[in-house]
């Protein structure tokens, strides 16, 4: 038995931010996120996988658009026409909408409902096989799942699909549909195939308790390697095997100018390094330039202003492409207090911060109407000093009146 567990697809990400690029390059970035799922399906095909799992987030948002939705038709229709059924739920970015609005989808394809489901099929060595899941009735779903779920009972696999948040960890994605390793444990289930955190990772190892990761980092933040995980059994259990298709990679590129000064030296340097860059993907490219505060002032504008940027943007790209969106200036930090600074600074504040220096410096505030006293003195107009002195006079009254209340 042998399945694909993908997730956040996010077809039609908008890449905002990156317009600038040239055209032919711009149509690359925004065409990734469909290309690095047709990979997904060339593998299937390829595998001859079982079925095919895709957990939430198929589209970037519930406005689906129709190029969108006719793409994803026309990949689920050549895993139909290879006999291989696709089981998918929709997430928080493209929850249950309004069907008689969206193109339909091949036969060969199972939606789960918001209420939850459960779907059997048999493998072609005879193996039976359940899967349960459900999909967002709305943008936001806080609640935990896990009790719609079944417990396995009488089929050789079960297989969860679940789109949601592991409790109590700390993510940058919103907390939906949270669960615990152990609500999924109790279930029984041979391997719960996870969506909606952007990170492929194994949360567990057996049974696997899997996030798939999105196919195609879609910001700085999602950087490295994105893909799929194809399933294998393994005697009596079930092996997930991590597979790379994004066309594109986000990274960060680190470059001293240390005692840089002319712009060629700068210019020479980030070329230099980009170029050792070997990765067969795309790159799209921050580059930080380190110790930048030993550059001179004109060439320190150059960078701040975003000409340097504009000239390097404007080269000749050789394939595979490396753009960078970002050159970002870094400077070392001039203060810098080392164990010894801070005990020198302790062994200060204790004779300087004592009682009797702290009362003296505050003696002034323990007088009645120093404010006034300072007033008199400030060099203010006339007129604004007298209001302000009247007012005074007006709050102290109300004070005593208080005190006496």
């Amino acid at each position: 038995m042998k399945f694909i567990h993908a997730a956040d697809l996010h077809l039609d990400t908008p890449f905002l931010g990156l317009r600038t690029a040239p055209a032919a390059l711009w149509q690359q970035i925004y065409d990734a996120t469909f290309t690095a799922f047709a990979k997904i399906v060339d593998a299937a095909l390829a595998q001859q996988v079982d079925f095919v799992c895709l957990v939430g987030d198929l589209y970037d948002r519930a406005e689906r658009s129709i190029q969108a939705q006719l793409f994803l038709q026309k990949q689920l229709q050549r895993l139909a026409d290879a006999a291989i059924p696709v089981y998918l739920s929709y997430g928080n970015h493209d929850y249950v909408s309004d069907a008689a609005a969206e193109l339909p989808l091949p036969e060969n394809t199972h939606i789960f409902p918001s209420t939850g489901a459960t779907f059997t099929l048999t493998t072609k060595d005879g193996q039976s096989v359940a899967l349960s899941g459900f999909s967002y009735a709305q943008r936001w779903v806080e609640t935990d799942m896990t009790p719609q779920f079944p417990i396995k009972t009488n089929t050789d696999w079960h297989i969860g699909l679940l789109h949601g948040s592991q409790s109590g960890v700390t993510s940058a994605h919103a907390v939906y549909a949270p669960f615990t390793l152990t609500e999924l444990n109790q279930k029984r289930y041979d391997y719960w195939a996870l969506g909606h955190i952007h990170q492929h990772q194994l949360l567990q190892e057996q049974p696997p308790i899997v996030y798939a990761g999105n196919p195609q980092g879609r910001n700085p933040n999602e950087a490295g390697a994105r893909g799929y995980y194809l399933v294998s059994q393994k005697g009596a259990q079930l092996q997930p095997e991590f597979h790379a298709v994004a066309p594109i990679q986000w990274q960060t590129c680190t470059v001293s100018v240390a005692g840089a000064v002319r712009l060629t030296t700068v210019i020479n340097a980030i070329e230099q390094a980009v170029a050792k860059l070997k990765q067969p993907e795309a790159l799209l490219l921050q580059v930080n330039l380190t110790a930048a505060e030993t550059l001179s002032p004109a060439l320190l504008q150059r960078i701040e202003s975003g000409e340097l940027l504009s000239y390097l943007q404007k080269q000749r790209q050789q394939q595979p492409w490396r753009w960078i969106y970002s050159l970002r200036p870094q400077m070392t930090a001039t203060l810098n207090f080392n164990q010894l600074d801070q005990a020198y600074w302790q062994a200060s504040a204790k004779k300087i911060f004592t009682a009797q220096n702290i009362a003296q410096v505050a003696q002034p505030l323990t007088q009645p109407d120093f404010l006034a006293a300072a007033l008199q003195q400030a060099d203010l107009p006339a007129t604004l000093q007298a209001q302000v002195l009247n007012l005074l006079r007006e709050n102290k009254a109300l004070a005593g009146d208080s005190d006496a209340d």
